[in-house]
């Protein structure tokens, strides 16, 4: 049996999965480097078609100084002189720049532009995504289109999600637990910070335990603004670690670490999430059970997702990545001939992990093909020079025996403590978005439009839910005593 380590970090590999590519900005740029900036907006959280929340936007410059002006794009409404609607951003002393020539580029009272009828109302928010360019002393001008992320809330959810003080920088609402991390105990700051998987965050779930039962099974902590990584400024991914594990045969060795994060047994796994979307939430999640069984019969990409040669389809596959740059996941189509699924279609879990998840039992999980030289002329019908099958008898042979518990006896409902955490307070606009976003992970529709969020009830065909409530019968939960 392959056993797996717990407060192992599963980070996202290939392109984040379930996030389609950024938008390509209208005028192209030669590439200023990630590396030599970063971005803020203060706050991270506006309400939307509203001119009395703005926002400050700094551009952060390192490492060089030969920057002479920085714009942002999308900050005015586009014109035929202004294709990429660019707002300039000073470092004067000037437009609530606070130190001129600190290489911190600023623009103050800014209102973005946003239309309320373009907002999904299941969802309740929008995003703002503006990009960076640059002019240098020597007139090169350069793009970076990694982009500075805000979200705008429809003003109809103003007084929707009332915050309740816990004292001590906590609060909640009844969807969220919000930490106002001044002392820098979560993050080592804001909003460049050094995120190691396993190492860090302990503080903000132990926040929580101070405040609340030991009631979840799932917590996941992101950031009230986008967080850059110290080593090279790119925005820190996803990741889950496992917690703990009573679950026999599935590749995990059983484990409770749960001490370490303040719960007492019941929490299973943490996810860090990056701030914004929530669009890679079901495969974080499904770290907690996959993907880990298989290695010996090749189904494993690295120790926690699937091969990209396989047909396993799902949440937690590598992406095949195609000579002409085609990017999904095989799926059979039972004649011999597969077909790719492009990373833009959301999928719900696949019956493999379905099973590993206690949903089914195995008999209901089909054979799986490790292809060998697929030939993509034709996207739906794909044809290859060999493949090996492998079937579940092989995988549990392998793991030592079915799954314990078995589908009939195993968990099917679930719930998740949803943290937020930055250094400085909320405004009414970030409890609603947050709020917000945590009460779309308990949805039972189908994935949204233009969204490649699958609510976890329908990543499992209607299985399985997860409640991230912080109510009880409608009451909101009381405080602990401390």
């Amino acid at each position: 049996m392959k056993l797996i380590k717990p407060l192992i970090c599963m980070v996202i590999i290939f392109p984040l999965i379930g996030l389609p590519a950024p938008p390509e900005p209208a005028a192209a740029s030669s590439e200023f480097p990630q590396s030599n900036a970063y971005y803020q907006a203060k706050p991270s959280v506006v309400w939307c078609a509203d001119a009395s929340s703005t926002t400050t936007l700094e551009v952060h410059i390192v490492g060089r100084d030969d920057v002479k002006h920085v714009w942002l794009t999308g900050v005015v409404e586009a014109t035929p002189g202004n294709p990429e609607g660019r707002a300039r951003l000073f470092d004067d002393g000037t437009h609530g720049d606070e130190v001129a020539g600190d290489n911190i580029f600023t623009l103050a009272g800014v209102v973005l532009p946003c239309n309320p009828a373009a907002i999904d109302p299941q969802k309740g928010y929008r995003g703002w995504l503006g990009f960076l360019r640059v002019e240098l002393d020597d007139s090169t001008e350069l793009g970076n289109n990694y982009g500075l992320w805000v979200a705008m809330v429809d003003p109809m959810y103003k007084g929707a999600f009332p915050a309740k003080d816990l004292g001590d920088g906590l609060s909640a609402t009844s969807h969220a637990f919000f930490i106002v991390d001044t002392e820098h105990e979560i993050m080592s700051d804001y909003p460049v910070s050094d995120v190691r998987c396993g190492k860090t965050n302990f503080v903000a779930y132990q926040k929580l335990y101070s405040v609340y039962p030991d009631m979840f099974d799932f917590a996941t902590v992101m950031p009230g603004m986008q967080i850059f990584r110290e080593i090279d400024l790119a925005e820190n991914v996803p990741y889950a670690i496992p917690v703990s594990n009573s679950v026999q045969n599935i590749g995990m060795s059983l484990f409770d670490n749960t001490a370490l994060f303040g719960s007492a047994s019941r929490l299973r796994a943490v996810i860090y999430h990056s701030f914004g979307g929530i669009d890679i939430m079901d495969h974080e999640l499904g770290h907690a059970w996959a993907a880990y069984v298989g290695g010996s019969l090749g189904l494993l990409h690295d120790s926690a997702h699937w091969s990209a040669m396989a047909d396993v389809q799902g949440q937690m596959g590598a992406y095949y990545i195609g000579p002409g740059g085609e990017i999904g996941h095989f799926a059979y189509n039972g004649d011999g001939t597969w077909r790719l699924i492009p990373n833009t279609e959301v999928e719900p879990y696949s019956p493999l992990e379905l099973y590993v998840m206690g949903m089914i039992p195995p008999e209901e999980v089909p054979d799986i093909h490790i292809l060998e030289g697929p030939d993509l002329t034709d996207p739906d019908v794909i044809t290859v020079d060999s493949f090996i099958k492998v079937t579940i008898e092989q995988i549990m042979a392998e793991e030592g025996g079915a799954r314990v518990p078995s589908a009939a006896e195993s968990q099917k409902d679930f719930t998740m403590a949803f943290i937020v955490t930055q250094d400085t307070p909320y405004n009414d606009a970030a409890y609603a978005f947050f709020s917000l976003s945590s009460r779309m992970l308990m949805s039972k529709e189908p994935p949204l439009m233009y969204s490649n969020h699958a609510p976890f009830y329908w990543a499992t065909g209607g299985r399985g839910t997860l409640d991230t409530s912080l109510y009880t019968s409608k009451i909101f939960l009381p405080v602990i005593s401390r």
